[in-house]
């Protein structure tokens, strides 16, 4: 966030409030009683009033008592990455050996999601998926249906979360958050059965469980060649997201200073994947 002393300067500015923040959601099509994934960057608003909580309380209003928020978390330190470091044995023995092992109720959300999924998963009456890489929290009537039973070795693709906003025709809202964050883009990934899609498996502790095996598609490198054959594509996921944009799935708005997307579940995953099979058949 700008410092508050150089904002007040700026005599054209308003700060970002829930009441505005609800017009613009209503607005730009978000529907009562919805099952709504959410990304949020609180700095495209510069400031808001409230700050995060102002922002879960806006969507809350906009979705009402019969709708249900959903975020990506992940968890702050997950092990995926371990499997990469053959170069730094120590590194993989610290992890191996003293990693704290992942707990759906009190392990961390990715700060590099931002501040709204950690703050939606401590929220009251909040649950969330158990898969330590790829989980999910949910708030609403709807969230113990979402986030039930997914799986270890498909955690976007079948029975996922993405798959359950879809069967419930949900919409995912980027609340200043850039097209690269799209994560339903995973789900399209993860039904594209395709010879050149790539897969990651790692290794997790997980309270009460032990130590599991993990298998998903590659989202660090890439579930896709993306990167090769001259393709010239830096930005998968916001290469994607475009392509549900070009097809209509998705429309934006202006909320203050942030921009805001919309998406159509149903429409964006049939968008994706017909420009994936396109590319990579």
């Amino acid at each position: 966030m700008p410092a508050l002393t150089d904002l007040m300067r700026d005599r054209k500015f308003t700060p970002m409030t829930s009441p505005a923040l609800v017009q613009g959601l209503k607005q730009l099509g978000v529907e009562p009683g919805v099952v709504l994934m959410v990304h949020v960057r609180m700095s495209a608003f510069r400031w808001v009033v409230g700050g995060i909580d102002t922002i879960v309380e806006a969507l809350r209003e906009a979705v009402g008592p019969s709708g249900t928020l959903l975020a990506f978390t992940g968890w702050e330190d997950s092990p995926y990455h371990v499997p990469m470091w053959d170069e730094h044995p120590e590194w993989q023995a610290a992890y191996r050996d003293h990693q704290p092992a992942f707990n759906p109720a009190v392990s961390s959300a990715r700060r590099d999601f931002g501040r709204f999924p950690e703050r939606l998963r401590t929220w009251p009456g909040a649950r969330r998926s158990a898969h330590p890489e790829a989980s999910f929290a949910a708030l609403g009537p709807r969230a113990e249906r979402l986030l039930a039973d997914q799986r270890d070795d498909d955690p976007f693709g079948v029975d996922s979360p993405l798959e359950r906003l879809c069967e419930h025709g949900g919409q995912v809202l980027l609340l200043g958050a850039p097209l690269s964050r799209l994560t339903l883009c995973h789900h399209a990934e993860a039904l594209t059965d395709l010879p050149s899609r790539r897969f990651h498996t790692f290794r997790a502790p997980v309270a009460g469980i032990g130590v599991r095996e993990y298998r998903m598609i590659d989202t660090f490198y890439g579930a896709f060649p993306y990167y090769e054959d001259g393709r010239g594509i830096d930005s998968p996921v916001r290469t994607m997201a475009e392509q549900a944009v070009a097809s209509g799935a998705g429309r934006s708005t202006q909320i203050g200073t942030a921009t805001a997307w919309l998406f159509e579940t149903r429409p964006t995953v049939v968008a994706v994947r017909t420009w994936l099979e396109r590319e990579f058949g």
